[in-house]
């Protein structure tokens, strides 16, 4: 217990956790993958292979570990019905147009992408991966009155788990470093963006453009019990700081960002269920699980409800090939699917996720396709 809690207290003073200051809270680093969003969000207590990287580094130790030579995520924060993909065509050629046709979307759903890209080798207590990750959204009452956050993130991470055994229980125990370069773009106008290059000297446009350098640390913990699982971790322990710089776009000014930003400590517990169905595993093996996640913003204004924390999910494998999800994440249904064919990994997933601090003000849905060549 007491190595423990100085690990903890290290962990504290590594990603630079202080009292007494006004802290910004800064994104999250979550890339959003099928097989996690489809599940509900809730893989805490059953994190294995390349989704123990963004998730819980105690499963870099449990037994189904994996080789991802290339993943690469696409996922659209609207539905791919073939009249948006129409609707955004032409918004890419005519800006007038763009206004009238996305911004009934815009003001109901809100429009936005995440793109991820990562390899890694995760399994047999190591984890070592390297992502890039680029998250989009811009939601408003009306089309001209939206504001636009654009996050990019290159990280490396590099973690350890060790898998000892008390008696029947089997524990995993980890935990990694996560160093990440971020540019960022907040709270900008569509406004702003328009007259973005403008030579009109009234018309400049305030966008700035962040970088910035952090180094978090992550926990985790599974207690495997025969076919019951509990799982905790904590995510960016003490708060991960970001030093940034920034430059005008317009102006091409520079300088140092005077303020603290970070990303805010999560706390994740869960719990899963992996009956033992013999023979007939070959043909349906499924898995449940349910977890509550509490994420320590800085700000009042973001302290989400208790429901909003909320997830839980199913995953059936039939033919050992197919994989069947579904889930409830924040309140609302996810559902996904997922083959694997010797070494290349297709996963797919729909969901809503909110995006205030109350479950049910201000839902977002989207889809989400993985395609991985993984071992």
């Amino acid at each position: 217990m007491k190595k423990i809690i100085l690990l903890i207290l290290i962990a504290c003073i590594f990603t630079g956790f202080s009292f007494g200051q006004d802290i910004l809270d800064d994104p999250i680093f979550a890339p959003v993958l099928p097989d996690v969003i489809g599940m509900g969000n809730a893989v805490t207590a059953t994190a294995h292979g390349y989704e123990a990287l963004f998730t819980n580094p105690a499963g870099f130790s449990k037994a189904d570990g994996s080789f991802t030579l290339l993943s690469a995520s696409v996922n659209p924060y609207f539905a791919p019905t073939a009249e948006n993909i129409d609707n955004f065509e032409l918004a890419l050629t005519d800006q007038e147009a763009a206004i009238v046709l996305l911004s009934d979307l815009v003001v109901t759903n809100g429009i936005g992408a995440n793109v991820n890209t990562g390899i890694a080798v995760v399994g047999k207590g190591l984890g070592l991966g390297i992502i890039v990750d680029v998250d989009s959204y811009a939601r408003g009452n009306t089309p001209l009155g939206t504001d636009v956050d654009a996050v990019g993130t290159l990280a490396a991470v590099a973690g350890l788990s060790f898998n000892p055994h008390l008696g029947p229980l089997s524990i995993h125990i980890g935990g990694d470093l996560r160093y990440m370069h971020r540019m960022k773009m907040e709270n900008v106008s569509v406004v702003d963006l328009m007259n973005l290059g403008d030579d009109d000297p009234a018309t400049t446009a305030d966008v700035n453009l962040l970088t910035g350098d952090a180094l978090a640390i992550d926990l985790g913990a599974i207690i495997d019990m025969g076919p019951l699982s509990l799982g905790m971790s904590i995510r960016d322990v003490g708060g991960t700081k970001f030093i940034y710089s920034y430059e005008n776009m317009d102006t091409n000014e520079t300088g140092d960002v005077d303020a603290d930003y970070r990303i805010p400590m999560q706390i994740n517990t869960g719990i899963g269920y992996h009956p033992d169905f013999g023979a007939l595993a070959f043909f349906i093996d499924p898995t449940f699980t349910m977890e509550y996640q509490h994420v320590f913003y800085q700000d009042p204004e973001n302290t989400p409800s208790f429901w909003t924390g909320v997830h839980a999910g199913t995953e059936i494998r039939v033919l050992r090939f197919i994989k069947l999800r579904g889930g409830i994440n924040q309140g609302y249904f996810t559902a996904g699917i997922g083959a694997k064919l010797l070494f290349l990994d297709i996963n797919m997933a729909y969901f809503t996720r909110e995006m205030s601090e109350y479950a049910g003000v201000d839902p977002n849905s989207g889809m989400s396709l993985e395609v991985a060549i993984r071992f």
